[in-house]
C-alpha cells in the first residue's frame, strides 16, 4: 500500500505499509465520512510518527489491491480522477459540443460531469462524473459529502477534503441547475 498525503503547504508526504495484515487494517480507516471529521491524523511505525490535522490536508492517495472504503454521492455512479490536464481537456473537447445540443436535466435523465478542483495547496484535479440527475442541485450532489471519494487510474482510490478546495469548475450535461442561496450570476472571464 502506497499513501500520499497532499497538505495545504503544498508538501506531500509519501508512506508505504508492506505487510498486508497491517495494510489491511490500514484501509478500513480510509472511511469517508470520517476522515476529514475525525481528530488529528497520526502516520507512522512508532518512532518517529506525525500527526496532521484533517483540516491542513488537501486530499490523500491510496495505491493498493486491497478493498478501499468509499462513497460516491447520491446518483453518482462512477467518479474518476483524471491522469492529468491534457486528459481533461480532450474530454472536454469531444463532450462539451454534445452536451451544448442534447442537454438533459428530468430526474433520472443521464449526467455527465467535468470538473476542475483548484485547492488550497495550488494543485488541481481533474474529475469525470458520470451518473443520473437527482432531486438535489449537481453543487450539493457533488459537494456535499465529508470527503469527495474517487477511482485512480491503478487500483486505489483518492479521497477530496472539500474545505481545501479554493475553486471547483464544472462543466455538465443538464439543462438546468438550481444553485443555492448565495449563487453570483456573472458570465466568467477566463473560461
Amino acid at each position: 500500500m502506497r499513501i500520499r498525503v497532499h497538505r495545504t503547504d503544498g508538501k506531500t508526504g509519501n508512506y508505504s505499509q508492506e505487510d498486508h495484515r497491517r495494510a489491511a487494517l490500514l484501509a478500513k480507516r480510509f472511511n469517508p465520512a470520517k476522515l476529514f471529521r475525525s481528530g488529528p491524523i497520526v502516520i507512522g511505525v512508532h518512532n518517529p510518527f506525525s500527526i496532521i490535522h484533517p483540516d491542513e490536508i488537501c486530499w490523500i492517495e491510496v495505491e493498493t489491491d486491497l478493498v478501499l472504503p468509499g462513497t460516491l454521492p447520491k446518483n453518482i455512479e462512477r467518479l474518476r480522477c483524471l491522469r492529468d490536464i491534457e486528459e481533461y481537456k480532450a474530454l472536454l473537447a469531444r463532450q462539451w459540443p454534445g452536451w451544448m445540443q442534447f442537454r438533459k436535466g428530468k430526474k433520472g435523465d443521464p449526467l455527465e460531469a467535468l470538473i476542475e478542483l483548484s485547492l488550497r495547496s495550488g494543485e488541481s484535479i481533474y474529475l469525470h462524473v458520470i451518473g443520473a440527475v437527482g432531486d438535489i442541485n449537481l453543487v450539493e450532489e457533488i459537494f456535499g459529502v465529508p470527503a469527495i471519494t474517487a477511482s485512480i487510474g491503478v487500483p486505489g482510490h483518492i479521497y477530496i477534503n472539500p474545505k481545501a478546495i479554493v475553486r471547483a469548475r464544472i462543466y455538465h450535461s443538464r439543462d438546468q441547475v438550481k444553485f443555492s442561496d448565495g449563487f453570483w450570476m456573472a458570465e466568467a472571464d477566463d473560461v
